[in-house]
């Protein structure tokens, strides 16, 4: 036993000795490469584009990348289509203000006196309210064609008009409010927000038909909202008064609008806009020159003011995509970024590391925030996954069927019958969907398409609001647990069916269950088989997790790309993201190997024992 002890003691620090040097070999790198200083002109994130007029510009809306129009005062309209490098003036036909944009296809503007003009090719169509008032929103729910359209639009006294089947239809009496509405949202064509004056916050799940309050959190009670963002039916964002910036939580007895929370904007200028890329990816301007940038769903705001616009007031925003985007304002001010209006000088972040392990003394505490976010979602998602695996495996090799007859009895009483077992076909069904698909794909349809149709992951049903999960870490963990299930389905299947038929057979001779004999019997056995693909599996369900960045969870690799965008040290950080899961795998995979051994079937299988 003694000589026994001292062999496995030397292959344990012989193997112990050569991890360490691969370790070593991998860091070293690392510590020797000098940091590179980033190169580049510094600028100020928004450049100004400003439009030859001296009248307030009112909104704008990005048509592309490249392409916008902005609308304000006196009937202006403006069109650009080199990023604002030269604006063109458009003929509106009307000198009352123009207050609204918005694009589908086509492009709508509404303004005061029940103005709304509609933008076909090179020509306006006037489709003006005749008995309307002033008009401050308009909201494009649909476009195919001038009659074929549903357009929404808010007003003055609580007016709010529907355009469909080619004519206006007044839903002012059904709002029960007669406040200004200053903005209004659909996200289809049932389900809209509109907010206003004095607090005002109404909204409608039957095409504004009929219109409900919506409370909101007293610490903004009385303000005015100028603007609501509705982005998907668990979704939306207001703006307002005093700095004023609420989430729904989608929430309480109705999926919109009725459970509102108050982010804090840093500012208590009025918020007179909304744009987003994303529901995590908003931007917002106001009065005193304010504009700001939030990554993360209003939980923390960039400060994007210019030096060069002091004491503008600002009336509009919009961006195409994540990046490219324009905002105007007072006395035709424009300005234009292609680099989401981030300014690397202002953010107090464009630092020069001259060692890497200053560079690791800064990078740690978000690749530690990180690591900890991944060994979140992967624990529960290994848990997810095994349980799903055990269980459809067990499916998979039921002998459970129905006997379903195909036809009438024959002339000798005897039944043509089809054996169907729903249990293997269900299971069937499920692995094949998950092992065919590409991950990233269940990801973004897991995350983005349960939520359009009203699936909440963030479990606040079940774990009640003060627990509840971030919606991109609850789905996270529901798709990669979804996709290792799949997978360890047939991993432990294999197993399963790699036990001789005997040994079922003998659970059964002795009185137990199908499901006793598979419980004591067959699956403690198969699952000893199965612990290396399955280790394998685990390992790679760590590294699959990195997909959860796409759909904006903070782990790992998201921390590293936050890392450079703040540092500009790509070799460095992707080193260190290396090494982080390096660190998870490594650890998981001998973790996994010490069980292996210890669960060992003796006499099973070929290899030499250590």
């Amino acid at each position: 036993m003694d000589k026994l002890d001292t062999t496995s003691f030397h292959n344990f620090g012989r193997v112990f000795s050569i991890n360490v040097i691969i370790v070593i070999c991998i860091l070293l790198p690392l510590f020797l490469v000098p940091s590179i200083p980033s190169e580049g002109e510094v600028d100020t994130g928004w450049d100004g584009v400003s439009i030859d007029t001296d009248f307030d510009l009112n909104d704008v809306v990005a048509i592309n990348s490249t392409a916008a129009m902005a609308v304000g005062e006196n009937g202006k309209i403006f069109t650009t289509s080199n990023s604002g490098t030269n604006w063109s003036e458009s003929e509106s036909g009307t000198i009352n203000d123009l207050n609204s944009i918005d694009f589908l296809d086509v492009v709508i503007v509404i303004g005061d006196a029940g103005i709304v003009l509609i933008n076909e090719g090179e020509s306006w169509i006037d489709n003006s309210i005749s008995n309307a008032s002033n008009l401050y929103d308009v909201s494009v729910v649909s476009y195919s064609s001038f009659n074929d359209s549903l357009i929404f639009v808010s007003g003055m006294n609580g007016e709010i008009w529907k355009w469909s089947n080619g004519s206006w239809i007044d839903l002012s009496g059904a709002t029960g409010v007669n406040s200004d509405i200053y903005g209004i949202d659909f996200v289809n064509e049932t389900h809209g927000i509109a907010v206003g004056e004095d607090g005002l916050i109404i909204v409608t799940e039957n095409g504004g038909l009929s219109w409900e309050p919506s409370d909101i959190p007293e610490s903004v009670n009385g303000l005015s909202f100028y603007d609501v963002a509705f982005i998907n039916p668990i979704r939306a964002f207001v703006a307002g008064e005093n700095g004023t910036f609420m989430r729904s939580s989608g929430t309480g007895d109705s999926s919109i609008g009725y459970n509102w929370v108050v982010w804090d904007t840093g500012s208590t200028s009025t918020i007179k806009a909304i744009s987003y890329s994303s529901i995590n990816k908003v931007w917002i301007v106001g009065d005193n020159n304010f504009i700001a940038l939030t990554k993360d769903g209003g939980k923390s705001f960039f400060n994007q003011s210019q030096p060069q616009t002091i004491d503008t007031d600002f009336s509009g925003i919009s961006f195409s995509d994540g990046f490219n985007g324009f905002m105007v304002g007072e006395s035709g001010i424009a300005l234009y970024t292609d680099r989401e209006g981030i300014d690397p000088a202002q953010l107090d972040t464009a630092m020069v590391f001259n060692t890497f392990w200053e560079y690791a003394e800064y990078a740690y505490p978000f690749l530690k925030e990180g690591m900890v976010n991944t060994l979140k979602i992967i624990v529960l998602a290994i848990m997810m996954g095994f349980t799903i695996g055990v269980t459809f495996a067990v499916f998979k090799t039921s002998q459970f069927n129905l006997r379903i007859p195909l036809s009438l009895p024959r002339d000798d009483g005897t039944w043509n019958f089809f054996n169907f077992n729903p249990l293997k076909f269900f299971a069937t069904i499920y692995t094949d969907i998950f092992r065919n698909t590409p991950l990233l794909v269940q990801f973004f349809f897991i995350y983005f398409g349960l939520a359009e149709i009203g699936i909440d992951l963030t479990f606040e049903s079940i774990l009640g609001e003060d627990r509840a999960l971030e919606r991109a870490y609850g789905s996270a963990v529901v798709a990669l647990g979804l996709n290792s299930g799949a997978y360890q389905t047939e991993i432990i299947r294999s197993g399963i069916q790699a036990i001789p038929a005997g040994q079922m057979e003998a659970g059964r001779s002795i009185g137990l269950t199908y499901i006793q004999s598979m419980r004591y019997v067959i699956l403690p056995q198969a699952i000893r088989i199965v612990i290396p693909p399955l280790g394998n599996e685990t390992v790679n369900l760590v590294l699959n997790s990195a997909l959860a960045s796409a759909i904006g969870f903070g782990e790992i690799t998201r921390k590293g790309r936050l890392l450079i965008s703040l540092t500009f040290e790509t070799f460095w950080t992707w080193g260190l993201v290396l090494l982080f899961y390096f660190a998870i795998t490594y650890t998981l995979a001998n973790i996994l190997k010490y069980v292996e051994k210890r669960l060992k079937i003796p006499g099973l299988g070929l290899g030499g024992e250590e």
